[in-house]
């Protein structure tokens, strides 16, 4: 597979990912959070104050694909191995640690406010997981990166 048609699939994958972060925010949570708060009356008052943190935590997420989208770019102008993409790798790990920190201090508050369901405590902790899983990988690449663009660097010098 050649450098842009690579760049250009990757692309696609974060289309797609900003389309279903849009779905989500837009109409998927909004009817959900509407739905649990009509089947748990005693709740309806976290409904809004839930909404938020989970808009909240969508930034970093459609921050983190435009990170994406500038790094697939690189990739398609055969620059894969940057400084810049490492920084943008870097920041992509910082996003998701912020994303991870939020997912659990949102479940300290429900837990804290009574209202943790277990099959809400086992959704959030599996984020939290994976936002740790992609924040170590975002990080390791970050290095990688910048590794390979240093001796890419010291390679071009001496030829």
């Amino acid at each position: 597979m050649k450098q842009k048609e690579l760049a250009r699939w990757l692309r696609v994958v974060v289309i797609i990912g900003w389309g279903t972060c849009a779905l989500l925010s837009v109409f998927i949570a909004p009817e959900l959070a509407r739905d649990a708060a009509e089947g748990v009356p005693d709740l309806a008052y976290l409904m809004w104050p839930c909404l938020a943190i989970f808009w909240i935590g969508m930034v970093p997420i459609a921050l983190a694909l435009w990170h994406g989208w500038k790094i697939f770019g690189e990739i398609g102008r055969d620059n894969s191995f940057c400084r810049e993409n490492a920084r943008r790798l870097r920041i992509i790990s910082l996003l998701a640690l912020a994303d991870t920190v939020l997912c659990l201090l949102s479940i300290v508050l429900l837990f804290v406010l009574n209202a943790l369901h277990p099959g809400v405590f086992l959704l959030m902790l599996f984020i939290a997981v994976v936002g740790a899983g992609i924040t170590a990988a975002a990080a390791a690449l970050s290095h990688l990166t910048l590794k390979a663009a240093l001796l890419q660097d010291e390679n071009d010098l001496t030829i």
